[in-house]
Order: C-alpha cells, then sequence, then structure tokens
C-alpha cells in the first residue's frame, strides 16, 4: 500500500490521543489500538492509495457523535483542525466508495470475542437475536430508499428497512451484521441501485435488499456468524420471524443452536396428541391447566407439540400476565397487552420458566436500536448515495461493540453512562482548546505590538514557543500544534 505523506497528526488525532492527559482519547486509542483497526481495516482492502490515511478519516467519523455532532458539514464548518485538517470532500469519498464493510465488522467482533473470551462462556448462555428496525428518510432522491412499514407507528413511512443480528453474551449485546430491506413500493423520484452481481463488493449489499426477504437475509447472517466461528446455543426473535420454515432452518445451519421465539396465531397448524390445532384453537383446548410459576409470577402452561413440514418435537409455553417492555413513541397509542402469549423452544429439555427468562433476552436488541439511535448516530445519514447509508450504520454498529467493549473492561454501570462520560471529557478539551486559542492570539499580538514599539530585532517567535511548551504540561490540550 502506497499512501501519499499527510501532516503527521501534529496536534490532530493520532497525536493528541496519545496524550494521557485526557482520559476519552486514551480510551479510544488504546480501543483502537488493542482492537488492531488498522490491520484490519487493510485486510478487509479498506485502504486509500492517496491522501489521509483510512484509519485517520474511519477515526474521525466515529468520534463525531462523542464531539456532539450529527454531520461531516458540522465537523468541518467549525474548522477544528486539532482533530483532523482532512476537507469534507474527503470524508464524502471516503464514505461513497464500494468497501468490504461487512468483513471489517465481523473482524472487529471477532477480535473482541477473542479479547473477553467469549469462547469460555457456556454456550447456553450466548444467544443470536434477530430483529429489524426502520430508519426513516426525507430524502426521495436517496438510492434504494422506500415506503416501509413501520410498526411503531403503525403506517408506511419512506425510509429504510434492516435487518440485524447480534450477539447476547455476559459481556453485554455486541451487533454482528445487518442488511438492508427495500419494498417494492418506492416514491417515483426514488432511483433504485441494482448492479445485478451480489459477488460484487459494489452491489451485494444493493443486491440483497431488493431480491430477498427478510427471511433470507435473516437466515444468511447466521450462516455467516456461525462461519466465523461465534457461537451461540439459542436463537430468539419476535412473531413476525416465526414461521416453521424459517425455525427449520435455523435448526438446519447446526444441530446444537435451538430456536426460542413468540408465536403469533397464524394458519400454523400444530400436532397434539394426534389432532391438528391452530395456536388459539390449542390454548382454548388447555386453557383450565396453567399453573403459577414461582420463578416469573407468570400463569404457564407448557405442551409438547409438533410442527409442520418438521419430525422433531417442540415446546409451546401459553402465558398469562405477560408483559413485554415497550419504548414509548409520541403520537402513538399505547397497544392493550394480549390476555395470553405463546412462546416456542425447540429445545425440550427446558422448563416453561427457563424458556421466558432465556427469550427475554432479546430485549437487549431493542436497547440496542434505542441508544444507537439516539447516541451513536444510528440511522441519521442524509447522503443520497446507498454506499454512504451502508459505510454509516457499519461505523455506528461498530461505536456500540467497542463501547460494550470498553463496559467490560472497565465495568461501568450502563453504556448510557459510558457514552455521556466519554462526550463530557471530548466536550471538555473542545472548550479547553478554544480557550487557548484565544489566547494564543492574544500573546501573538502582544508579542509583536511590544517587539515593534522597542524595536527589538530578535524574533519572538522562541518566546512564544517557551511559553507554549510551559503551559502545555498543564493543559489538556498537550498535543495539539499550538
Amino acid at each position: 500500500m502506497i499512501t501519499t505523506k499527510c501532516k503527521k497528526f501534529k496536534g490532530e488525532i493520532e497525536n493528541y490521543l496519545r496524550n494521557g492527559q485526557n482520559n476519552f482519547d486514551v480510551k479510544i486509542d488504546r480501543a483502537f489500538c488493542s482492537l488492531k483497526l488498522k490491520t484490519w481495516l487493510c485486510k478487509s482492502n479498506i485502504i486509500k492509495r492517496d491522501g489521509y490515511p483510512a484509519s485517520h478519516i474511519l477515526l474521525v467519523l466515529f468520534v463525531l457523535p462523542l464531539l456532539r455532532l450529527k454531520t461531516v458539514n458540522s465537523f468541518s464548518n467549525k474548522k477544528w483542525h486539532h482533530w483532523s485538517a482532512a476537507g469534507k470532500d474527503t470524508f464524502y469519498r471516503f464514505k461513497t466508495r464500494a468497501y468490504r464493510w461487512r468483513s471489517l465488522l465481523y473482524k472487529v467482533i471477532v477480535e473482541i470475542s477473542n479479547q473477553l473470551q467469549f469462547n469460555k462462556e457456556p454456550i447456553e448462555d450466548k444467544y443470536f437475536i434477530i430483529d429489524d428496525t426502520v430508519f426513516p428518510k426525507r430524502g426521495k432522491l436517496m438510492e434504494n430508499v422506500s415506503y416501509i412499514y413501520d410498526h411503531s407507528i403503525g403506517r408506511k413511512i419512506l425510509g429504510f428497512c434492516v435487518v440485524s443480528l447480534g450477539l447476547f453474551t455476559g459481556n453485554g449485546y455486541y451487533p454482528l451484521d445487518f442488511s438492508y430491506r427495500v419494498s417494492n413500493r418506492r416514491h417515483e423520484k426514488s432511483p433504485i441501485v441494482d448492479s445485478g452481481d451480489s459477488r460484487s463488493i459494489s452491489g451485494q449489499m444493493s443486491h440483497e435488499a431488493i431480491h430477498n426477504t427478510k427471511l433470507d437475509l435473516a437466515l444468511r447472517m447466521i450462516e455467516r456468524a456461525v462461519s466465523h466461528g461465534l457461537e451461540a446455543g439459542y436463537v430468539l426473535f419476535d412473531s413476525w420471524y416465526a414461521w416453521p420454515s424459517f425455525i427449520q432452518a435455523v435448526r438446519n445451519i447446526h444441530h446444537e443452536l435451538h430456536v426460542i421465539c413468540r408465536l403469533k396465531d397464524s394458519k400454523t397448524l400444530y400436532e397434539y396428541k394426534g389432532n391438528k390445532y391452530r395456536l388459539s384453537a390449542l390454548y382454548q383446548h388447555l386453557k383450565k391447566g396453567f399453573r403459577k410459576s414461582n420463578r416469573t409470577g407468570l400463569l404457564l402452561k407448557r405442551v409438547t407439540v409438533t410442527m409442520p413440514g418438521g419430525d422433531e418435537p417442540v415446546i409451546i409455553v401459553f402465558v398469562k400476565g405477560y408483559n413485554e417492555p415497550e419504548a414509548s413513541v409520541n403520537g402513538k397509542k399505547k397497544q392493550k397487552e394480549p390476555k395470553w402469549v405463546a412462546f416456542l423452544s425447540t429445545n425440550i429439555r427446558l422448563q416453561a420458566s427457563t424458556i421466558i427468562k432465556k427469550y427475554t433476552k432479546r430485549w437487549a436488541c431493542e436497547v440496542f436500536f434505542k441508544e444507537s439511535k439516539q447516541l451513536l448516530s444510528l440511522g441519521k445519514d442524509s447522503s443520497n448515495s446507498f454506499q454512504s447509508q451502508v459505510c454509516a450504520t457499519t461505523i455506528s454498529f461498530i461505536r456500540y461493540a467497542l463501547i460494550n467493549y470498553l463496559n467490560a473492561k472497565e465495568n461501568h454501570m450502563g453504556f448510557g453512562i459510558l457514552f455521556e462520560d466519554l462526550a463530557d471529557e471530548t466536550a471538555t478539551f473542545t472548550y479547553a482548546h478554544r480557550i487557548w486559542q484565544f489566547f494564543r492570539g492574544l500573546f501573538e499580538i502582544s508579542f509583536s505590538k511590544i517587539f515593534d514599539l522597542f524595536e527589538i530585532e530578535d524574533d519572538f517567535q522562541s518566546f512564544f514557543d517557551t511559553l507554549n511548551q510551559s503551559v502545555s504540561r498543564f493543559a489538556p490540550i498537550q498535543g495539539c500544534e499550538t
């Protein structure tokens, strides 16, 4: 790899991050170094032949939410050259390039897995979680944008649907993979980009989004995660994905991989004691046999049935009094919880209360979506380029994984607390730098006027350098160009 020599970050990110007087920068710098981000960028072929290195640009994009900035344009307008002297076009070109973002994300997660020793945790305590979310968009000229049904508000909106796969362990939740899904209904001005070849880097995400269902996308993500050596004992998902064919396909990926999901009352017929019942009919047949669980405080009924098209028995648990956490949404009337719900488990050895306890781990994905959207700019990219959207989503996923990695290393109480600490430390630096910039200009003018007044021919810059070195030892701005 050959890159043009650029300014060696004197006063910019790389040197400043190595300044031990600023905790935020040390944390991020150490995390990037320990997780070998530069190595994984090169091995994912995310490189630049000219200009600023890819690692520098990625680092700037990574810290934008921690600087309380929403866009690259906001960063460029502030002219914070102590962070980066690169122009906004440098970042735009980087985001719109067809890079192997999925490969980078997996390499980072696998490195985290190795360092936190996920393999030493019991496999039954690790969960793959499948879920999807909607990114609302206003731009009709965005590539592949379409009308998506948003369950949180109960209507279709213009935007993107993203199916994600995450891994929940004792160390927290780590997003592994994602795929975009494009519907057939779109605005007449919205362009659809399809390269036609799913094997090409530039066309893979776009081809998947157009030609695959959410079930297909979810199944492929689980297969990729397993192929990268990531293990889990269960796959958790809500009732939308609870189709017998999908459940059987997940079981076929690996014999130790079981499914726990919530069921919906569809036309699916379950065989129970030689008779076939729809879910609601099966509940009516068993509704008098409920028992209260001491572990959950819920009324439960556990039965063994057979799904259509499958030979293996599965467990269905009917539950009364179950209330799933729900994020409040402005303008939406809170849904009334049903009188009963049902869950399915392909592991017939589990007790009813254990199935409920394990299914509740799925809420970690909902927390991830909420925190990432509010704090890490997930789904907030406004570029018309589909490649830019993929880049922004990948960086948001890496942000969340890296902060959870720091959580596991430093034993913080929560994701939000650590984020606020990092952002506050960043704001402290930014404010200190602005103060020093003011006094620096004042000192330069003062020295210049004094030397002119007394007709001193010496260069006052040496006096100014001495002052600068003395101050920088005690200020949280050491390492910047001042």
